[in-house]
């Protein structure tokens, strides 16, 4: 049996993570060491690799617009690298200047990816926000991805883009969802399994679920639709994990168009029932009770951060419990660490509490708001 020692608020990374909140959080999480995967720019804004300019061809295309009520916006992640991503604002947001709006992100599929910053507007969700803007009361929120949304650079981006609206504009972070087609329903999935208490219900179009992660998501609203006839993506990408959460008591949606193929989208985004439906959901409040799976590196989820053990072969998993009698029990698999931060719920500042990790007392004593544990350096 290994040892531990449980520390005050000042430990380390888990504990700085929890001070920067959620958003801010997440942001870090993925923006520490992706510096090394954005390509260098000297003073004119090649990279390295970059030959010299191609001369301007005599007759110019005509430039894209954006959607109506679309604002185009760029951010700078804190690895210096700048993306670009498009708000879309309802007419109505200036009629009220106390209303919390609802914000929906929007994730486009491959054949958008880029840095243009406007041809994930030319499909999907964008394009009806554009035909109707009244008809949308809520703001969009649509990055653009340069290749795969659920990893490195790209997934960092989608945080701290939101991140940015939620300063910018006043929005409600009880009633955040998520969307997205063919690549963006992978990472409409992928995404929400990796961080489940930010949103308030998913809608994945023509995706793929990650089985051995549904459990993290079994409090979450979700609606998943696929076409039957899909040649791009299998549609069992939509029916198993809708089947797995079945299995773990969950109550998620489903709707599989007998007569569709692939390009389904546009039909959900038209839907008036899954608009009424998914503008219906709240964020869940903190558990008592976390059970979280993570592939790798360090997470933070409602009050608890976690840090994975270096080379795991399979998910790292914590399952962490805080009764009303401050009792604190964590069980792990392939956890080097973690940490709990809250100021009243689960616990109060001023708690008595008593903390058993895997069988083992680690602490007992007056809970200050913030408490970490890692293994002894003198142990193995």
């Amino acid at each position: 049996m290994r040892a531990f020692i449980c520390e005050g608020p000042e430990y380390t990374m888990l504990r700085q993570m929890l001070i920067q909140g959620t958003a801010a959080g997440l942001v870090f999480l993925f923006t520490t060491g992706l510096a090394a995967q954005e390509p260098a720019k000297d003073k004119t804004g090649q990279t390295a690799n970059q030959t010299t300019k191609k001369a301007k061809p005599t007759t110019r295309k005509a430039k894209p617009r954006l959607p109506k009520g679309c604002v185009a916006k760029t951010i700078t992640l804190p690895n210096g690298a700048e993306r670009k991503y498009v708000v879309f604002v309802p007419p109505q947001y200036i009629l009220n200047e106390t209303y919390r709006w609802p914000v929906v992100v929007s994730l486009h599929g491959s054949g958008e990816c880029g840095t243009d910053g406007i041809k994930h507007t030319t499909v999907g969700l964008p394009r009806h926000l554009g035909r109707d803007p009244n008809r949308f009361p809520f703001i969009a929120v649509m990055p653009q991805a340069k290749t795969l949304w659920y990893r490195g650079g790209d997934a960092a981006a989608v945080w701290a883009v939101l991140a940015a609206v939620h300063r910018e504009y006043r929005t409600d972070p009880d009633r955040v969802y998520l969307t997205g087609f063919s690549m963006g329903g992978f990472a409409t999935w992928e995404l929400s399994v990796a961080h489940p208490d930010v949103f308030a219900a998913i809608v994945p179009i023509c995706g793929i679920g990650p089985i051995p992660f549904m459990s993290n998501i079994t409090h979450l609203p979700v609606w998943a639709f696929h076409g039957a006839k899909d040649q791009n993506v299998p549609v069992k990408g939509s029916r198993e994990p809708i089947a797995a959460l079945k299995r773990l008591g969950a109550n998620p949606r489903y709707t599989e168009y007998a007569e569709a193929d692939h390009f389904c989208w546009d039909r959900v985004y038209r839907s008036r029932e899954m608009w009424d439906w998914l503008l219906a959901q709240r964020r869940k409040p903190a558990p008592r009770a976390i059970d979280y799976r993570f592939l790798s590196g360090s997470a933070v989820v409602w009050w608890l951060g976690v840090q994975a053990e270096d080379g795991l072969k399979r998910p790292a998993h914590i399952r962490a419990v805080i009764d009303e009698n401050g009792r604190v029990t964590v069980q792990s698999e392939g956890a080097a660490g973690w940490a709990i931060k809250c100021e009243t719920y689960p616990l109060k500042i001023g708690d008595e509490i008593d903390v058993a990790w895997n069988g083992e007392h680690v602490y007992k004593g007056e809970f200050t708001g913030g408490i970490a544990t890692k293994p002894r350096e003198d142990q193995e």
